[in-house]
């Protein structure tokens, strides 16, 4: 009898954290939303992770029955597979902005060369050299 109540008791705490969770990733999926960012989705990977590690736990210790484990166990498998998605998804989309800083670039050169400007000027540039006498006698270039 004792054992019940604690497999029960178990259950119910597994149940009571894994419930927000779930409704949060039925929640994006039925609506629109934009992504969280990356810090966002390491928190609930970490929750998740951590929720299975109590729930192999309690399966092991007996806690818990096997079709119990299995059906918590494959919503919070199908959690972390989503979060994952996500996560990669946050990246990509990062990835896409720096391409495009990368485009921006190569078009600002093509423009750069088709005026007849260098790549990149240096402060300065562009100035005649002069001859200066150095103390040995020779000329020496300067840009002034």
């Amino acid at each position: 009898m004792i054992w019940m109540t604690m497999a029960f008791i178990s259950l119910a705490a597994v149940v009571f954290i894994v419930y927000p969770l779930l409704k949060r990733d039925s929640e994006a999926q039925g609506q629109a939303r934009i992504d969280s960012g990356p810090g966002d989705i390491a928190r609930q990977k970490e929750s998740v992770y951590a929720s299975l590690k109590e729930l192999e736990f309690d399966y092991q210790t007996g806690k818990l029955s096997r079709d119990d484990y299995e059906e918590v166990r494959s919503d919070l498998e199908s959690m972390a597979l989503s979060l994952l998605k996500r996560a990669d998804r946050v990246k990509e989309e990062k990835g896409r902005g720096r391409t495009m800083e990368e485009e921006i670039e190569v078009e600002v050169l093509k423009l750069r060369k088709k005026k007849g400007l260098s790549a990149h000027k240096e402060p300065g540039e562009g100035k005649r050299p002069t001859k200066e006498k150095s103390a040995g006698g020779l000329d020496n270039d300067r840009k002034e």
